[in-house]
């Protein structure tokens, strides 16, 4: 039933998905078809706009054009159209029916920023990215902040066959902040900016500014950047801000000076220009690059603008009030008071300033920021993408020659498998692969911070949305995953929706090898089935105790993929039979134990300890600290609240051994799992709730396990169980149930092992008190060499 529910769910979020995934499959597609979107259909400015008016010359006359615009700026856009006398021949709206649809059936795809999430680029389709702007500002995996969330932009730009790059600069950086190189299997066009062609006619400039009617006055643009994140912009306080400085620049401005301002459509509404004597908006009627032309001074602040105005070589002035704080808050590749530009910091700085002849750019800077700028650029690429002729300078990505891996690590959530997984990556060999790491980016929305644990030297590849269902893919699933139908139909449908999935996520990026570390994860799962490269699943549990236990797994699916992957990596000799009772296969089955990184234990126990903000806890830190100044008995264990985790039983257990050792204290610490209140209403219920610690949410849990006398694992089953490791490393004596998993990895090196069951438990914790048991003390650096190769060895087969 909870799988209909969230079936239902997708397909109520996802209202076009039946119809779009339909149009994908059976649409064919429109040789003279081009499919244009600029800013989301928010606007018709910039290199569309310019594409737009170079496609109206008669050699372009076969071409039907389709036209993207946002309802709320569909009138606009209209508007536009008629005072240009562009013509398209259809207009849609975006996340319409007709946009998937002629989404679909174009041949030819242009954009400036990105398609949704659901689109998938078909066979034979050209897509030509021309990005909006030169970045100055940090992107994609050089922000932090963003890291999460640029999938969408990361697979639009490797679904291209065309990427526009008009400089070596913004090259350079994009490569690096979307991971270019190395997975982008199109062509490169060295070409300038179709937007700036207008720059290079003085004339066209001198005819704009007579039309507007400032002729003989100094004509002043003044363009600031938003503030805040692509995903929430700033919208009072910026507003606020800009409204003083425009009141202390309209008093301070001559009659000789007109100043015209374009903000973010987002901020526009919050400005009234009419109350300024000196200060006008741009006209509607005109473009705003047209207008640009015309004028004598750019004012901007840290907008790509001031790559795009620089090929006047007029005046820029950079208003950079609040320098510091912006770059706190976004980060920047360069510092823009290395720029030749004139810098302002006040209002007066700009009113001197304007003063000034200087401020213009010089050719190193031209050089480097509009390397291929020129006359008839959108003549050019207009020529080499839709007529088919070789007359741009072409160019290819980057290639070091090493393989591509693809690893899905999971959510990044606090947890054994994403510790196994940062181990595993801290102590490969990172120069000998390309490693991308992939992760879903709703899995991670809310707690984006998680993404920091991948190392900054690994690539990433986050998934950004999730499946394109439709009903009859659906009712597939739910007879596969629950039923273990297995029909020619059901098969052949969900194969055919998967490899679809596949293509819409990584497209034509060639992996050599794809690795499902995370293990769980139907879609995941899947997904990772149909690539065409080789295939390794991890196994981090007794799936047919985690199948019985939490019923969080579909056998029928795990029965397939652990006969169709190449690789069925378990990580405990103990649990390959259970894990062969479902593939009903052997030979392709490795063990490959967890890494540990016992250097990094070590480190964390020697910090103080603290509670995160989301942090729960039976205790206040001061009051567990407390405990940790007494000598008396602290047993530990370190575990999800999950019933597997057998939390129950360890608890009935300390409840028998305080009754005759009061002094007796258990923690349990728990990153994730859903049993925390239940777990915490079970201790509350004993005899020993005062001296039973619960905790939740901790980040580094290391300086209080280091505290600790004894740990004991008292799941019900595990794969292996890491906590175990950590416990050694720091010198804690560890115990543990018998059972699959941590038995063969204490029986190896002489850890105890207690009867599978509370009175078991119970024991062990009598047997603590009653002699000296020391730590297993295994050598760890051995252990991980030992691993990292075995993955590296199944990575070159």
């Amino acid at each position: 039933m909870q799988t209909f529910i969230k079936v239902l769910k997708k397909l109520k979020s996802g209202t076009w998905y039946p119809f779009y995934n339909s149009f994908y499959e059976h649409v064919p597609l429109d040789s003279n078809m081009i499919f244009l979107e600029s800013r989301g259909g928010k606007a018709l400015e910039g290199n569309i706009f310019a594409l737009c008016r170079e496609l109206e010359k008669d050699k372009y006359n076969k071409f039907k054009r389709i036209l993207v615009v946002n309802k709320t700026s569909k009138k606009t856009i209209i508007q536009k159209l008629k005072n240009y006398d562009l013509h398209v021949n259809k207009i849609v709206e975006t996340g319409s029916l007709q946009y998937y649809f002629y989404l679909s059936k174009a041949k030819y795809l242009v954009n400036d920023t990105s398609f949704p999430g659901r689109f998938i680029k078909k066979e034979k389709q050209i897509y030509l990215n021309v990005w909006h702007g030169t970045p100055l500002k940090r992107m994609g995996r050089d922000n932090v902040d963003e890291v999460y969330s640029m999938g969408n932009v990361m697979r639009n730009l490797l679904a291209a066959d065309y990427l526009l790059f008009p400089n070596v600069y913004m090259e350079e950086k994009m490569s690096e902040a979307y991971m270019l190189d190395n997975l982008y299997e199109g062509r490169i066009l060295h070409e300038g900016y179709p937007r700036n062609s207008i720059f290079f006619s003085r004339e066209s400039g001198e005819d704009m500014k007579k039309k507007l009617g400032y002729k003989g006055q100094q004509l002043i643009m003044y363009m600031p950047t938003f503030r805040g994140k692509a995903d929430k912009i700033e919208v009072k306080g910026f507003g606020t801000r800009i409204h003083q400085h425009l009141y202390e620049l309209d008093r301070r401005l001559s009659d000789e000076q007109i100043l015209l301002i374009k903000v973010h459509p987002f901020i526009q509404d919050q400005i009234e220009i009419s109350q300024y004597s000196h200060i006008k908006p741009i006209p509607e009627e005109f473009d705003s690059y047209e207008v640009l032309n015309a004028c004598d001074v750019l004012i901007t602040d840290y907008s790509s603008v001031m790559y795009d105005f620089a090929i006047t070589k007029r005046k820029i002035i950079l208003f950079a009030y609040d320098y510091k704080e912006y770059i706190m808050e976004r980060g920047m590749y360069e510092n823009i008071k290395d720029y030749p530009f004139s810098i302002a910091e006040t209002v007066d700085d700009v009113i001197r300033e304007l003063r000034n002849d200087s401020g213009s750019a010089d050719s190193e800077f031209l050089m480097k920021y509009g390397t291929y700028e020129s006359r008839d650029a959108a003549d050019k690429i207009c020529r080499q993408v839709f007529s088919e002729e070789n007359c741009c300078m072409v160019g290819k990505m980057k290639k070091n020659g090493r393989k591509n891996i693809l690893i899905y690590a999971g959510d990044l959530n606090q947890n054994g498998i994403t510790t196994a997984f940062c181990s595993m990556m801290k102590y490969v060999d990172k120069s000998r692969y390309n490693y991308y790491i992939s992760f879903r980016m709703q899995s991670v929305k809310a707690e984006p911070e998680r993404t920091k644990k991948i190392p900054g030297e690994l690539g990433v590849f986050p998934i950004a949305s999730e499946m394109n269902m439709d009903v009859l893919t659906g009712a597939a699933q739910l007879l596969y995953i629950k039923l273990g139908c297995k029909s020619h139909w059901v098969k052949n449908r969900l194969h055919c929706a998967y490899q679809r999935e596949w293509k819409k996520h990584f497209g034509n990026v060639r992996f050599a090898h794809a690795v499902h570390y995370n293990g769980y994860e139907a879609y995941i799962t899947s997904l990772i089935e149909e690539a065409p490269c080789t295939k390794t699943i991890w196994v981090h549990n007794d799936m047919e105790k985690e199948i019985a236990k939490r019923k969080n797994q579909s056998r029928y699916l795990l029965e397939d993929v652990y006969r169709s992957y190449n690789n069925v990596v378990i990580v405990s000799e103990d649990i390959r039979q259970s894990t062969i009772r479902i593939s009903k296969k052997v030979d392709n089955i490795r063990v490959i134990g967890n890494c540990h990184d016992y250097e990094n234990v070590i480190k964390r126990s020697q910090l103080p300890i603290t509670f995160d903000k989301n942090t729960l806890s039976t205790k206040t830190k001061e009051e567990l600290e407390q405990v940790f100044n007494n000598k008396s008995v602290k047993f530990i264990n370190m575990g999800r609240f999950s019933p597997e985790k057998g939390h129950d039983r360890l608890i009935k257990a300390f409840e028998q051994y305080w009754l005759k050792q009061k002094e007796s204290y258990l923690i349990i610490i728990g990153g994730t799992g859903d049993f925390y209140s239940k777990t915490v209403e079970l201790a509350r219920a004993t005899a020993a709730s005062d001296h039973i610690i619960l905790i939740k949410s901790l980040c580094n849990p290391m300086p209080i396990l280091k505290k600790c006398d004894l740990f004991l694992l008292s799941s019900y089953y595990e794969g292996l169980g890491l906590v175990l490791l950590e416990a050694d490393t720091l010198g804690i004596p560890v115990m543990a149930c018998d059972v699959p998993g941590p038995s063969g990895f204490l029986r190896q090196h002489g850890g105890i092992l207690l009867e599978d069951s509370e009175e078991g438990i119970l024991q062990g914790m009598k047997m603590f008190t009653q002699k000296k048991i020391s730590p297993m003390n295994v050598d760890y650096e051995q252990l991980n060499q030992e691993s990292t190769r075995k993955f590296e060895e199944l990575l070159t087969e």
